[in-house]
């Protein structure tokens, strides 16, 4: 089997920055998880607060494997 990404389903309430956070260790990079996370910058309607995802989400830690 292939390598894979690490990624989480969000805790209930959860926003890119808390995830940023939590996982990375710098809140700043929330535009480095949109980035890698374009599923969740397009999305075409919004979730809550702004940044905010939902615990059915796959949210990627990491960019995409080359």
């Amino acid at each position: 089997m292939g390598e894979s990404r690490r990624y989480l389903n969000p805790l209930p309430g959860d926003t890119l920055v808390a995830i940023a956070s939590r996982e990375l260790g710098d809140a700043g990079q929330e535009s480095a998880l949109l980035s890698w996370n374009l599923h969740l910058a397009m999305r075409p309607f919004p979730v809550g607060a702004p940044g905010e995802v939902l615990p059915s989400d796959i949210v990627y830690l990491e960019p995409p494997l080359s």
